[in-house]
């Protein structure tokens, strides 16, 4: 038992992620698949449904540039602690109004978590820091494994509760759920962040704003792969559910299909690919991860059916698994604890910037051009982030 939780790097902070992990994924392992239509049921339509999307999306670039600079200034912890809590606050705000305004507040609340559908930079640079450099791969793909085998059991569970009884039982038990959640954090989490105790430089506001928003030079490539793949994954993706819906007539039974068949390639596939990230090249496994993507989505535009659409949703889940283990260990690997966060951070808000005009892009597409539109826009920016890819360099994983 003892070398099974090595190997998986449970340990430490890693055991008190895991178990919030698998306790707040029971409730919003079913929120994932209906929000978007319980948006829908209440009278919206799908051009709002894009604006509330494009909410999310500024909320988070926000999000993740506040969370990733005070991780660094006041340590990964308190800036865990206070994202989950905001998302907390969210899911209240949704249960207490229908009303569009209401829905707006929990746009703006759910993305700022940066906790909403990634990953929020103190999280995974306390990840990074709880284990040895060889395993932080490992680390982070246990902890998706646990999310996504608890969202794999949850998402067809949620998908028939809300055909079943409606929606408001699975917004109280994410609320309640993600509760739990928050109290092993504020009881058990440990800061592995030291604050260095030295004279601070002085430095104008200004500089201090560029350090926090620009990108840096030597990570420009970097930068310029997450615009791509911000806009391209938010134009083909924003909207999907909600388009399944309403041009596909799926269910939110059929909804939950879908879920469980991405969750379930995802939770099998995430330790395997993530111990193998930790020994291969970055870029191999970043490579993969696109061309897992491109034959996604090439057979979303495809095929039609039911069955196509689950086997093509599990292949999704592989992008992922190749992708977000391979990303986090290269950063950590690139960065010194110093800027480690706030780095991290800033290439996901890069990659929510990318995002910003894509919900709206993709609600016009749909609406005008029917399904297929927006996954078009997905197969061009594949092709520009591959391109990206090759010229990138690497460190050799030791």
């Amino acid at each position: 038992m003892t070398s099974l939780v090595r190997s998986l790097a449970l340990e430490g902070n890693i055991k008190v992620l895991a178990a919030q992990t698998l306790l707040s994924q029971i409730g919003f392992g079913m929120f994932y698949v209906i929000w978007q239509p319980y948006l829908l049921s209440t009278g919206i339509d799908i051009a709002k449904l894009g604006l509330i999307q494009t909410m999310i999306n500024v909320s988070t670039m926000l999000g993740l540039f506040s969370w990733g600079y005070f991780s660094d200034q006041l340590g990964r912890r308190p800036v865990v602690i206070a994202s989950d809590l905001c998302r907390i606050v969210a899911i209240i705000s949704l249960i207490l109004s229908r009303h569009y305004a209401a829905l707006m507040v929990f746009a703006f609340l759910i993305g700022f978590t940066a906790m909403f559908q990634m990953g929020n930079p103190a999280r995974n640079a306390m990840i990074a820091e709880s284990v040895e450099p060889t395993r932080v791969a490992t680390a982070l793909s246990t902890l998706m494994a646990i999310s996504q085998g608890t969202s794999t059991v949850m998402a067809s569970v949620g998908g028939y509760v809300a055909l079943e009884m409606g929606y408001s039982p699975i917004l109280y038990v994410t609320l309640i759920s993600d509760i739990i959640g928050f109290t092993f954090l504020i009881l058990f989490l440990k800061e592995t962040h030291q604050i260095e105790d030295k004279k601070p430089v002085k430095e104008s506001i200004r500089v201090r704003i560029n350090k926090a928003i620009l990108p840096e030079r030597t990570n420009i490539l970097l930068y310029t792969v997450m615009l791509i793949q911000g806009f391209g994954y938010t134009v083909a993706y924003s909207l999907f559910y909600g388009a399944l819906d309403a041009f596909r007539g799926f269910t939110t039974f059929e909804l939950g299909l879908m879920s469980t068949s991405f969750n379930l390639v995802w939770t099998i596939g995430s330790i395997p690919l993530g111990r193998l990230s930790d020994r291969i090249d970055k870029k191999i496994m970043l490579m993969g991860s696109l061309i897992m993507a491109m034959i996604t989505v090439l057979g979303f535009i495809g095929f039609t059916s039911l069955p196509a659409f689950l086997f093509f949703n599990g292949v999704n889940a592989l992008d992922i698994c190749f992708w977000m283990p391979s990303w986090m260990s290269l950063i950590a690997e690139m960065e010194p604890p110093q800027r480690r966060s706030s780095v991290m951070g800033k290439l996901d808000a890069y990659g929510k910037i990318g995002s910003l005009p894509a919900p709206f892009i993709g609600g016009i597409l749909l609406e005008r051009y029917g399904f297929r539109a927006p996954l078009y826009v997905q197969v061009v920016t594949l092709s520009l982030a591959m391109l990206v890819i090759l010229r990138l360099k690497v460190p050799k994983s030791p």
